[in-house]
């Protein structure tokens, strides 16, 4: 007997000493799957959209907005600068998102069309829709030579084009109006933003691009339908936008501003900060949250961001480029387009 309890006591230390190594292996394995994940490789982990979510993805200083319906339709609005092609990619890969319904170019500056090529070369795109400015740079060139070849079809957007996701799911265009604004005291390219309005039952959402203050002034003029519960702040928060008789028009519950960390144009500006918080219950922003989901269920939505703030809020940038907050943007070369009509 004595033998057999002595058995017993060597075999048990064994057995325990193997457990840590099994814990490390899990979380080594739970590691990688998250890993993963992250970047676009395990799109199974991510169920289909039961509810129409909005994504602002991370893109640094530029744009990406990725729609989704709840029967799986998808709409990508801009996909930011050249270098995030690829996060874009990730993203919609991590989404499962399979094909394109829709791709939207608000305007033709690099920070909103850069990544787009990438996109294109990555999943099937069955619609197109551009701003219709000439602007014959070797980015914006090559996109809509790409477009053309992949025989996308080619849609110019006017004020009052409506697009149907699906049933009850809607994307008006407001802008840009007939005719396009020249000698902006910005940018025409800016100025001459697609603006949508997505609406879903009592849900709403206006996309505005870049769109300066003319702009602003142009569709409240038209007496365009502006109120939305979620704006997405023009011009990554720029001061030359976001008027306040425009968010008197739109009088929205809550505001996304998609902007690079430590940018030098000073986005989003304090000023545009200040007039927001007048109107907005939040705000939310990528440079500090990270990629910005809202969920629409029913006649309620919810927001959720990727991490906690590593900032304030409400707290604006300083702009370290002499020309106070005006973006340097690739300059048209003397050759006209050539394709995408």
């Amino acid at each position: 007997m004595a033998g057999r309890r002595n058995l017993k006591s060597r075999t048990w230390p064994p057995h325990r000493r193997r457990l840590p190594t099994t814990a490390l292996v899990v979380g080594l394995v739970l590691l990688l799957l998250g890993y993963l994940w992250r970047q676009g490789q395990l799109p199974w982990l991510t169920p289909t959209a039961r509810a129409l979510t909005i994504h602002c993805l991370d893109v640094g200083q530029g744009d990406s907005f990725l729609i989704r319906t709840p029967q799986g339709k998808a709409v990508l609005i801009d996909a930011g600068p050249p270098d995030a092609g690829d996060d874009v990619v990730r993203a919609l890969r991590r989404y499962d998102v399979r094909q394109l319904d829709l791709l939207v170019a608000t305007h033709p500056h690099a920070d909103h069309i850069g990544g787009m090529r990438a996109v294109l070369e990555a999943v099937p795109v069955l619609r197109f829709l551009d701003s219709g400015q000439p602007y014959p740079t070797r980015t914006y060139t090559r996109l809509l030579e790409a477009i053309k070849e992949k025989g996308i079809t080619f849609h110019i957007a006017e004020a009052g084009q409506k697009f149907e996701l699906e049933s009850g799911i809607t994307l008006d265009v407001l802008s840009p109006q007939q005719p396009l604004i020249r000698g902006s005291a910005g940018s025409d390219e800016n100025a001459n933003s697609i603006v949508l309005r997505l609406t879903a039952g009592r849900f709403s959402m206006l996309l505005t691009g870049d769109s300066e203050a003319e702009t602003e002034r142009r569709l409240i003029e038209a007496g365009a339908n502006l109120s939305a519960r979620v704006l997405k702040v023009a011009h990554h928060g720029s001061r030359f936008s976001t008027t306040r008789d425009f968010l008197e028009r739109v009088r929205p519950e809550a505001a996304i501003i998609s902007c690079g960390k430590e940018n030098e144009y000073g986005h989003p500006a304090q000023a545009t900060l200040n007039r927001l918080r007048s109107y907005v219950k939040e705000v939310h922003r990528t440079d500090l949250e990270g990629e910005i989901t809202i969920v629409v269920e029913g006649e309620n939505y919810r927001i959720e961001t990727e991490h906690a703030p590593t900032g304030d809020l409400w707290a604006g940038r300083s702009p370290r480029a002499p020309d106070i907050g005006r973006e340097s943007v690739e300059r048209p070369s003397a050759r006209g387009r050539t394709a995408g009509r």
